[in-house]
């Protein structure tokens, strides 16, 4: 029987959940969280835990609503696989020309800064989306989202990570910060899962189809 790990609407496959385990009992049994916790103070292993959580959650919206919950997506605001394509592709587009000055602005202005208005910057289009706007309103939202998540945000993100752990501990920090973000995403999916799965449930005991309207209350509830 092949077992497999399940996250929304995406599914790892065995080998993937196999190197996650095999990559938390190495770092387990080599100490490495341990010695990283003791070479810095309590104050940057906090920041550090913000970072991460800041660093995937900002993402949430962009990416794993859309990811997770494809078919009710496309069903709430009324798109094909091909309109939702074309908006991730506008949104690549923005974040990549975004990259670029992203490096000049954090060498301007400190990283905590541009974090908290990249983060306040982002929830406000997730208000917006909560409203569940017309479908030609999410090329614009996403590709707002492309600026937000990115020209304030990433580089950010990176500098204050290698603030955090200095000369010394730069692999360990990066490894920490990645595989903390994936966790983070595996808990925010499972969470958003059992609060779409909680607002649908009174449509799911009928015979009948759930309908368009039913749906969008559902996503309403699980976006606030």
């Amino acid at each position: 029987m092949k077992y497999s790990i399940l996250l929304g609407n995406a599914t790892l496959p065995p080998c993937a959940g196999y190197a996650i385990i095999l990559c938390i009992s190495n770092l387990i049994q080599n100490n490495t969280i341990k010695r990283f916790t003791q070479s810095i103070t309590q104050h940057k292993i906090t920041t550090l835990l913000v970072i991460i959580i800041a660093g995937e959650l900002i993402f949430s919206l962009p990416f794993h609503i859309p990811r997770f919950f494809r078919p009710t997506f496309l069903q709430v605001f009324e798109l094909s696989n091909t309109e939702l394509g074309d908006i991730f592709a506008l949104y690549g587009i923005v974040a990549m020309l975004s990259y670029f000055p992203s490096g000049i602005l954090t060498d301007r202005f400190a990283p905590q800064k541009l974090m908290f208005y990249s983060l306040v910057a982002t929830a406000a289009g997730g208000v917006y989306l909560a409203t569940i706007p017309p479908k030609s309103s999410l090329y614009f939202l996403f590709a707002y989202w492309g600026c937000t998540s990115i020209l304030l945000f990433w580089s950010a993100m990176i500098k204050q990570t290698w603030a955090i752990a200095g000369h010394h501990l730069q692999g360990t920090a990066f490894g920490i910060l990645d595989g903390g973000r994936g966790l983070v995403a595996s808990l925010a999916a499972s969470i958003a899962i059992i609060i779409l799965s909680d607002a649908l449930l009174p449509a799911t005991t009928r015979q009948s189809a759930i309908s368009l309207s039913e749906s969008q209350i559902a996503a309403r509830h699980a976006l606030q």
